[in-house]
């Protein structure tokens, strides 16, 4: 008995590089979605009439209006904030330190930071705003 020769399915064979793309795609949003940094707490920047200079900025605080500190994008306490901003001035004094101060919080809180900040040798300190309506 004779059985006709089984031709191979052609459909396979077109689909598999779609296959290879579609997991190709898959991966780079992956990795792409998950590289974005997103800071521990929202802070919404007061308004300001002036426009700012950019300038790269070294060091990075965030303060919420309920008085929460972040370094960098990672929660902190006070203490150990101000002592890691020691350790960094003492290996580079002129180090900019840039705060990312909400809207909402007491203008007495950000005068008492500040001068902790001042008093543990900060030199350059920015104060990022939203330029409003002018």
């Amino acid at each position: 008995m004779h059985f006709p020769e089984r031709r191979p399915d052609q459909t396979e064979e077109r689909i598999l590089p779609l296959i290879n793309v579609v997991f190709l795609l898959l991966i780079f949003f992956m990795i792409a979605g998950s590289l974005s940094v997103t800071a521990p707490f929202d802070v919404t920047l007061p308004v300001s009439q002036s426009d700012g200079v950019d300038e790269p900025d070294a060091v990075l605080i965030l303060i919420s209006h309920e008085n929460k500190l972040a370094l960098d994008n990672e929660p902190i306490t006070e203490a150990e904030l101000l002592a890691r901003i020691n350790m960094l001035l003492s290996a580079e004094p002129e180090t900019q330190v840039t705060l990312k101060v909400d809207g909402e919080l007491s203008g007495n809180q950000l005068v008492h930071f500040t001068q902790a900040l001042y008093g543990v040798g900060v030199k350059k300190l920015r104060l990022l705003t939203e330029l409003g309506a002018k």
